[in-house]
């Protein structure tokens, strides 16, 4: 091992050191951060956007397109459009708003 790399090894040993922990910061960081993310996408699922926000075209009833917008209420919205009309009423759409659909 030549003079120069014998001296510059330990400068090496101790930038590894020193970025080690930054690395380790920087990831608990972007974890938190997924945390926060996941935590607003899972809380904006669980709230029921209101009627009227979906009801885009403000005709009283949520068609299976305005529907769309929410993946949840597309899933079921078969399920809620009791009278199977192709469209949900204020009352319909309650039951799902209600959660027990």
């Amino acid at each position: 091992m030549s003079s120069i790399t014998k001296q510059l090894a330990p400068l090496g040993v101790a930038l590894s050191l020193a970025v080690s922990p930054l690395a380790q910061a920087q990831d608990a960081g972007d974890r938190a951060e997924e945390a926060r993310a996941s935590a607003a996408t899972a809380n904006a699922q669980a709230a029921p956007r209101p009627f009227e926000a979906l009801d885009q075209n403000a005709d009283g009833a949520i068609s299976k397109d305005e529907a769309a917008v929410d993946p949840p209420l597309a899933q079921v919205f078969g399920t809620l459009d009791k009278d199977a009309d192709g469209r949900l009423s204020p009352e319909e759409y309650a039951v799902y708003a209600q959660g027990t659909p």
